[in-house]
């Protein structure tokens, strides 16, 4: 003998609108690199946010200068990101610079 479950059977189920359909908590997620050495400079940003409302920032900048007597290297990286779903609320920052000064022969 099988025994079924009758869903009209449940006196305390309630219906629900479109905008209840997310459901869950929220994600934030952030992640930068950067890398300097002599005649180079590299920057990298990511950034996600997951849930009903979200924001996301990246910026990166790379800057390699000759100074006659020295080499000047900067990369800067930065990543935000916030999520929030009713009462859930994520956000993650992420910052990362390197700099390399190399002296040369003037």
């Amino acid at each position: 003998m099988r025994n079924f479950l009758i869903i009209s059977d449940l006196s305390y189920l309630q219906s629900i609108n479109n905008s209840s359909l997310l459901v869950g908590g929220a994600y934030a997620g952030t992640v930068t690199t950067t890398t300097t050495s002599q005649g180079f400079a590299t920057a990298g940003a990511g950034a996600v946010a997951v849930g009903k409302t979200t924001y996301t920032y990246t910026k990166t900048k790379a800057t390699v200068k000759n100074r006659g007597s020295f080499d000047y290297s900067r990369a800067d990286a930065t990543a935000l990101a916030y999520a929030r779903t009713g009462n859930k609320i994520a956000s993650s920052r992420d910052r990362n610079t390197s700099i390399s000064l190399y002296l040369t022969n003037p």
